[in-house]
């Protein structure tokens, strides 16, 4: 379980979110909305580590993750907007690269999920040659085959078309399924089970 009391995030001399409240459990997701200038990416970004928290605190499975980070990044699994690749390296060779750092794992179905995500023939491309939403498609399938309980992530599906926002619903679908917890920020809906999600909506400038 993730959970959040009471956050404020600021940059430089100004609060993005204040006072932001969340809880998710495990096999459950949770969908941040909001206007641009709402502190979405702020807010998951804090979540996840990457921005300092100017009030409250974010626990993972009962402990303050500042408590114990190793542990926490060890079950985290983070997407921003860049997708962090090589773009000098062929897309099997980064996802070699994200398994030495921990961000991918051995897992039995790697070439189900990099077919699924209609990666499978690029495997041999340098990452530079590959279009917008194919880079998103490769950054996707590190994420499933990460074996991360936790999963944080900005606009997911920004940059992939509907074929794909569909695989990549599926993929949550077994995530949650198999026990895993969801946070993501979208402007775009993600055709997600109803039954597993909740929704938190972010005003302009205030949690």
């Amino acid at each position: 379980m993730l959970s959040a009391r009471q956050l404020d995030v600021m940059r430089g001399s100004r609060t993005i979110v204040a006072g932001a409240d969340l809880c998710v459990d495990s096999g459950a997701a949770l969908v941040i909305h909001g206007a641009n200038g709402s502190g979405k990416s702020s807010l998951i970004a804090a979540l996840a580590g990457l921005l300092p928290l100017a009030a409250g605190r974010v626990s993972w499975r009962g402990i303050d993750v500042r408590d114990d980070p190793p542990r926490f990044r060890r079950d985290l699994a983070w997407l921003g907007h860049a997708d962090g690749f090589n773009g000098e390296l062929t897309v099997a060779e980064n996802l070699r690269f994200a398994a030495l750092l921990g961000a991918s794992a051995a897992h039995r179905n790697e070439r189900d999920v990099l077919d699924r995500a209609a990666v499978l023939p690029l495997m041999h491309t340098r990452l530079n040659r590959l279009s917008q939403g194919q880079r998103r498609r490769v950054a996707l399938a590190r994420l499933v085959l990460s074996g991360k309980p936790l999963w944080l992530l900005d606009e997911p599906t920004d940059a992939i078309d509907d074929s794909g926002a569909l695989w990549f619903a599926a993929c949550i679908d077994d995530h949650l399924r198999e026990g895993g917890t969801l946070v993501a920020t979208t402007h775009r809906p993600l055709p997600v089970d109803a039954a597993r999600t909740r929704h938190l909506h972010l005003a302009r400038g205030a949690a």
